[in-house]
């Protein structure tokens, strides 16, 4: 009988390791996915800056590529 106990126990405590296990990985893996979030983001808004620069000089007289 003791046995039994013993080895639920040990398959509880096994179990709460997996779990915790499994839920730092799941963080790690988020964290990675946010920060391709915000690197797409920030390229977005790269190029966002850019074509409105790019339309500004356009709209003033841009640069004379034939000179």
């Amino acid at each position: 009988m003791t046995d039994a106990v013993s080895s639920i126990q040990q398959a509880t405590v096994r179990s709460q390791i997996d779990v915790a296990v499994a839920k730092k990985a799941m963080d790690a893996q988020r964290a990675t996915g946010d920060a391709a979030i915000a690197l797409l983001q920030s390229a977005a808004d790269v190029a966002k800056q850019t074509n409105a620069q790019g339309a500004a000089r356009g709209a003033v007289g841009g640069v004379d590529t034939y000179a």
